[in-house]
Order: C-alpha cells, then structure tokens, then sequence
C-alpha cells in the first residue's frame, strides 16, 4: 500500500441509525460526505427532508451531506473512503453492491465490521479490485434513529477497536482513518475485532428472556435497565466467559464486558465491579433505552447469526467449547422460527473454511 493524500471524501454505505449519525459528524467536521442508503424506504425520507436531523451528543439541528442518494455509482465515484455502516448481516449484499463501482485507490472500512475477511473475498470472488480493508469492532456511536430522517446520538465512541488486512499494514491504515475516526484503537489482526464484539453476549440473551414481554407490551420497557436483571446478567457473564475462551485459543487478550464497557465509558466504576447487571444499571448511555418493538429485530437478526454464530465457529476450529453459546442460538432461532446457524457466519462465510487456527493467524497478519 503507498501513501495517499489525505482523506477528505467520504461516501457512508447505510442510512440508518449509524449512517445517519457519521453524516452529520463527518459533515460536521468539513468532510464531503455523500451518504446512500439500500433501501428506498430508508433513503428518500432523507432526500425529501433535504437532510438530517440530529439531537444529543453532536448538538442540535439539521444538517444536509453533500450528496443524498440512492445512485451508488455516483456516491462512491471520486470518494477517498467508503465506510460501510450497514449492519453485518447485509455485508455480503453490500459488498456485491459495492464491487462494481470501487477502484483500487480508495480505502474501505467496515464499522461495524467484525466478519473477517467477508468483504473482501467477495469483492475478490467477483473480480473487484480492493487494495486496503479495514474494520472496527462496532459503531463509533450509540444513537438511534428516533423518526426516518432524525437521529438522536447519545454518545461517541471513546474506544473503537481497528485493524486492517493485513494486519502488518494497520499502522499505515489507522494513520489515515484517525482525523475521520479519532476513537480508533490499532489492533494487531482482524482477530482483534472480532472478539471486543460485546453485542453479540448481551443483546441475544436479554431479548430472549425478555420475549414474552416484548410480544406482549410491543417493548414498552427500558432493555438495558428494566430487562436485564441480576439472572439475565449471569447469563451474560456466562456467555461472556466463552467469548474470552475463544479468544484466548487464537492468542487475543479479552476484556472482560465490565472491564470494556468502563474503558470506553459507558459504565462506572461501581457498575464495573458488578457484572453484566451491574454494568447495565450503572450505563447512562444506554439506561432510557427502549427494547426492540417485535423479536424481529438486530439483537436476534444480526448478533444471533453474525455474533453469537461467528464466536461458535471460532470456537470450533480453535478446539472450545461453546456450549452456551450453541444453545442460545438453538434456542432463539426455534422461538423465531430462523435457522440461525446455516444463515450466519461460518467459517465459509468468513472466507477461511478450510484453514487451521494457525494458518489463519498467519493470513490475518501477512496476508498471504
């Protein structure tokens, strides 16, 4: 990878809840951003409003990107950096979406990533030209979306964990992507991003013993504070104790939930030192939060099968067991009626099947 100029055109794929939030950020701060969206039912709500509006963390107002668009061509075309902010179950349309209009001088990055080498073996598979690919662990912001073209943003991010692939470039990556995302922490594999992915322990088994409740009020209930109590949270922290098993196997250090979630700051110290459901009753960010609508939602349709799934085949082939784990997605996908596991994140789907646990650390690092 040679040295580039200095990114100052952004084209955000996704207009959610994290799309909409960089928009206004990035715009914020005097980058071109041109912002498209999958669907028409996400993107013309904010084309017909002529921008954004935004409350909490980043201010308050309305805002308008450089471009709004659903013509992928032309948002992409002459961009520095394409960050994908879709949701990691829609990583593999986007990616085919994307591979027609990329060329080899523009950066891409994934926020949130955390799906290996997905992106990149497709865009490959399909005869796409990517020279760099990076990722981070998570959205750079807690926010939500509170009506199609306004979003609140309760929180940025202090601490996002990034690599690149390979990982011997992340250092020459981050020093581009830091003055877009300065929360961004180098990691050393792609690995790194992967196993911080708290999501993936928490939103599951709190939706799932709180499915009655959904169903019947429609969510009308605080998820963070009100649905997880002293015994979801052991189950949690059960959950979270695989997830560092499995890290472990593959030679990553993992923090702890409490441990991580007080580092970026979105709990205390006295949350910190009471597991899951201490760190949920002492999380400001997150504590007037209202639970999912329906159970058809990203806590069961993205951190089931792009989560939880992802931790069990690691688990896998690096020789852990993932006994919990196995059942919540067992569990969850029969309350739902989904196949979790064959729609999810395989090692296939990762783009290493096929690899030993050692091989794999090897490619993550060199590439080859």
């Amino acid at each position: 990878m040679t040295a580039r100029s200095d990114i100052r055109r952004v084209a955000i794929i996704g207009a959610g809840n994290g799309g909409c939030a960089a928009a206004v950020d990035l715009t914020q701060r005097g980058f071109e951003v041109r912002l498209w969206g999958r669907s028409a039912s996400t993107i013309e709500p904010l084309i017909e409003a002529d921008g954004i509006e935004y409350e909490g963390a980043l201010g308050t107002g309305k805002l308008r990107p450089a471009l709004i668009s659903g013509d992928l061509a032309q948002v992409m075309r002459g961009t520095d950096l394409v960050l994908i902010m879709g949701p990691t179950h829609a990583h593999e349309e986007i990616s085919r979406a994307l591979t027609p209009h990329l060329t080899v001088d523009q950066l891409v990055m994934a926020a949130p990533g955390h799906t290996l080498l997905l992106i990149p073996a497709t865009v490959r598979r399909l005869g796409g030209r990517l020279d760099t690919y990076c990722d981070a662990t998570t959205l750079p912001y807690i926010c939500r979306k509170l009506s199609p073209a306004k979003v609140r943003v309760s929180r940025t991010a202090k601490v996002l964990m990034f690599a690149a692939f390979p990982g011997e470039i992340t250092s020459e990556a981050a020093a581009r992507i830091a003055p877009v995302l300065p929360a961004i922490t180098p990691t050393p594999s792609l690995l790194h991003t992967v196993f911080p992915y708290t999501n993936a322990v928490h939103h599951p088994p709190a939706l799932l013993l709180n499915i009655g409740r959904v169903e019947a009020t429609g969510g009308d209930y605080c998820h963070y504070f009100e649905g997880i109590t002293p015994s979801v949270g052991r189950l949690i922290d059960s959950l979270d104790d695989e997830r560092i098993a499995v890290g472990a196997a593959f030679g990553v250090t993992v923090e702890r939930l409490p441990d991580y979630f007080f580092r970026i700051g979105y709990t205390t110290a006295e949350g910190r030192a009471g597991g899951a459901y201490g760190v949920f009753h002492h999380s400001e960010p997150n504590r007037w939060i209202k639970a999912p609508a329906s159970v058809g939602h990203r806590f069961f349709d993205e951190d089931v099968p792009f989560g939880l799934v992802a931790l069990s085949e690691l688990g896998r082939l690096g020789g852990v067991g993932t006994g919990l784990i196995d059942a919540v997605i067992a569990v969850a996908g029969a309350a739902v009626g989904q196949d979790f596991r064959r729609n999810g994140l395989t090692l296939d789907r990762m783009g290493v099947t096929g690899l030993s646990r050692d091989r794999l650390i090897g490619l993550l690092h060199t590439g080859e």
